[in-house]
């Protein structure tokens, strides 16, 4: 048992670091991308987030709203 829990945190240590040395070794090289182009992208994640929320949180308000009215149904028949 001892040494399966060895093996893996050798495992772990060498993928970390390993992964440490892919990071300072790798530089890309990147394009100049304009000040409007990143603003325009920002813009329209956040309103692709909002659009998204408003829609999952429709959707949930639905499934909330139908499973509290079936509990209120259910512990009417339970009363009478």
């Amino acid at each position: 048992m001892l040494q399966k829990f060895v093996v893996i945190v050798i495992i772990i240590i060498i993928i970390i670091i390993t992964f440490i040395k892919g990071i300072y070794t790798y530089i890309p090289e990147t394009n100049y991308v304009p000040r409007e182009y990143s603003v325009a992208a920002i813009l329209l994640l956040l309103f692709i987030v909002l659009i998204l929320l408003v829609s999952v949180l429709n959707l949930l308000y639905f499934y909330i709203s139908t499973i509290i009215i079936i509990i209120i149904i259910i512990i009417i028949m339970l009363i009478t």
